[in-house]
């Protein structure tokens, strides 16, 4: 409270904790009013509907279990989103800040793992998290077509190099060709995933374990631990671009943590070979997806 004199008696004015002690004029209530109606619409867009949180709830739990399993959850996510009413890159930037919740959920049952390779790991994010930063630049300023092109070659060469290469690899004995490839490879998904992220799981698994030779569950672990510094650069920048809409974000990160959990938990009775066709088969679809439909 700030005293006054008014004439011989004096005054307490209450503190305006915008503008200190300066009288409530009529410009500085519009500019107060002004402000909070920026910060409501930040995290509250007009596209917000309160009716599409359980939607959003149950796509992030069915797609995020598939996509744990073999990746592609966006294919469940995404529709959700647009179907919201959400723009396309709006869209993107929420399911791709969710899919943190499906990683910390995979993180906690591959942790063991992720320890025992924790240099891997390091080496691992530095390409993503470059890769990451292109993408997100690339999502606030192009069209993806050279994009699209550029990773169906890719994943169409791993994984045809994967099945008929006679030398496979060993992750015991892994070549500087292998970390060249993989460097090139992750830099590739990391600009992707921030992208357009369409498939990202799937292509990301299968080309870590055409190339160094991992199980299914080390490089689920590995590439989800990687991801993260990634996901949240991503996350800080298309946030502070408006493109998140943040109720939606905070229901995927639970649903995606419940999925990414529990899909680990059932992924570790099914043996590698059934995995890595599985990943295979949705990896074709999505190139055929990327070429002619997206």
């Amino acid at each position: 409270m700030v005293p006054e004199v008014v004439g011989s008696k004096p005054i307490t004015r209450p503190r305006n904790y915008f503008f200190g002690t300066q009288p409530l004029t009529s410009d500085n209530i519009q500019l107060v009013v002004c402000y909070n109606s920026r910060m409501f619409h930040f995290f509250l867009p007009a596209h917000f509907q309160l009716w599409s949180i359980p939607l959003i709830f149950v796509a992030g739990l069915v797609g995020e279990s598939f996509g744990a399993l073999v990746g592609g959850g966006s294919i469940v996510t995404m529709p959700a989103l647009l179907l919201a009413g959400l723009p396309l890159q709006s869209a993107i930037a929420t399911d791709n800040a969710g899919s943190l919740g499906t990683e910390v959920g995979i993180l906690s049952e591959t942790f063991q793992k992720v320890i025992a390779n924790k240099k891997l790991v390091l080496l691992m994010a530095v390409p993503l998290t470059l890769g990451g930063i292109v993408g997100t630049w690339l999502l606030l300023t192009i069209p993806g077509t050279i994009i699209k092109y550029l990773m169906a070659a890719t994943i169409a060469f791993i994984v045809g190099h994967s099945y008929f290469s006679k030398n496979k690899p060993d992750p015991k004995a892994i070549s500087k060709v292998s970390y060249g490839l993989l460097m090139a490879f992750l830099f590739l998904i990391g600009l992707y995933s921030n992208f357009m992220a369409a498939g990202e799981g799937a292509f990301s698994r299968i080309g870590i374990m055409s190339i160094l030779g991992l199980s299914f569950l080390q490089s689920q672990g590995l590439k989800a631990t990687a991801t993260m510094p990634s996901r949240i650069y991503s996350l800080i920048v298309t946030g502070i671009a408006g493109l998140i809409v943040w109720p939606y974000l905070l229901t995927f990160w639970c649903s995606n943590f419940i999925a990414g959990k529990y899909a680990t938990k059932f992924v570790k009775r099914v043996p590698d070979k059934h995995l890595k066709l599985a990943l295979t088969l949705v990896s074709i679809a999505f190139i055929i997806y990327l070429l002619f439909f997206y």
